[in-house]
């Protein structure tokens, strides 16, 4: 087990500088491409055959084929999403608009996530910034996800990650309009405003890129507010409140609790995860964390809250702690064995397209409860550790802010 490993360290410590990026190119198109492969000719089959419909295809089908037939979204077909997203789908639907062509679209943003890693940190250390993307690039909650689940958070993931790495290489009015298009494609984006808001040194700064996020949602919602106000201003509902009558689906702590009985009301989580994003930008600004580590402390403590859990969210955390886990294996190995309780947890949840858990028994609440706060405490233990640490691309960015000064 340890001498392949090892092998393959020094087969990556042994790619020159000038080719890593193409390297991580090539080793991800054959990856994925394996895993796509693999999933169309075993797995999808053997999923749709035991399970009937599991992916969310049809929806992405039918928002994208709207807007190519000239219709309104929110108008003329129903979207709980913001509209971005919908947009981002037209490009797999004129390739055919098949599953297959949608797996392919989103691992493709996967790979782009990787290289973004790659080549956005690699100012600081370039052979432990390869290490990242190559191990996001073969994280199971970065691949399962966007192969297997044909998921579209794989677009959320980019455009967050990318807003983060451009505000820590000092590009702060890109990375505001980065957030903007973030937060009118997945609105996750937007919990990493506050972070790059008081990390910004000067007002006449933050005004600007607060000019530059109000500028572009005007853009994106006024035509929606003009043609079907009342349907466009249905989105937030159900990002903020669960969209329903019950207070949580998916895999969150608070879903498990609600099947069995004990009901959160959707307001009150909210409530809870705005306070807990405060008290951790409050540390933040206490403890003097860089945007790195506050972006993981603010991600982390809204997540816990959040009433609408699903797996690919936790892509995010994840790709943070690789800055720490590339340089600690112990980590590493938390970082991807946490995805083994979340993933149970799914077998245990009543949000499926059969309208009930797949283990579906009086105790199955209990069962993934316990394995989302398996998952959960795993996930907070892996924070901890990062806050005592610093990092690899901290160092350098101290003397690079010193000798900008």
């Amino acid at each position: 087990m340890i001498r392949p490993l090892l092998w393959i360290g020094d087969k990556v410590r042994s790619v020159p500088p000038d080719k890593r990026g193409l390297v991580l190119l090539v080793a991800g198109i054959i990856f994925l491409g394996a895993l796509i492969a693999f999933d169309q000719l075993v797995v999808n089959n053997l999923l749709e055959s035991s399970f009937g419909r599991f992916s969310d295809v049809p929806y992405y089908q039918e928002r994208a084929q709207a807007i190519l037939d000239g219709k309104w979204l929110y108008r003329d077909v129903q979207s709980e999403a913001p509209p971005l997203i919908s947009y981002f789908f037209v490009i797999p639907q004129m390739f055919g608009g098949s599953a297959f062509a949608y797996q392919i679209y989103f691992s493709a943003f996967t790979l782009l996530t990787a290289l973004a890693l790659y080549f956005g940190l690699r100012r600081w250390d370039d052979l432990k910034a390869f290490k990242v993307g190559l191990l996001f690039l073969v994280s199971p909650f970065s691949t399962i996800e966007s192969v297997f689940g044909i998921q579209d958070e794989a677009i959320m993931v980019f455009l967050f990650l990318l807003a983060v790495i451009l505000a820590i290489r000092g590009n702060g009015r890109l990375s505001a309009l980065t957030v903007a298009i973030g937060i009118w494609t997945k609105v996750f984006a937007g919990l990493f405003y506050p972070v790059l808001f008081l990390k910004t040194r000067t007002w006449r700064e933050r005004f600007v890129q607060l000019g530059i996020i109000g500028a572009f949602s005007m853009a994106v919602s006024l035509p929606f507010l003009i043609v079907a106000p009342n349907e466009f201003l249905a989105f937030p509902t159900y990002y903020l409140l669960g969209g329903s009558g019950t207070p949580a689906s998916g895999i969150s702590i608070w879903d498990f609790l609600g099947m069995g009985g004990l009901h959160v009301p959707g307001i009150a989580l909210l409530g809870v995860a705005l306070i807990s994003i405060l008290g951790a930008l409050w540390i933040m600004k206490k403890r003097d964390l860089e945007i790195w580590q506050g972006t993981l402390l603010v991600l982390v403590a809204f997540l816990v809250f959040y009433s609408r859990i699903f797996v690919g969210y936790y892509i995010l955390p994840v790709a943070l702690l690789l800055a720490w886990a590339v340089d600690d294996r112990k980590m590493l190995m938390k970082v991807f064995l946490m995805y083994v309780p979340f993933f149970a947890s799914l077998g245990f949840s009543q949000d499926t397209y059969m309208g009930h858990a797949v283990i579906d028994e009086p105790w199955s609440w209990a069962a993934g409860l316990a394995f989302s706060v398996i998952g959960t405490l795993m996930l907070l233990d892996l924070v901890l550790l990062a806050l005592r640490k610093r990092p690899f691309i901290y160092p350098s960015i101290s003397e690079s802010e010193t000798s900008e000064k």
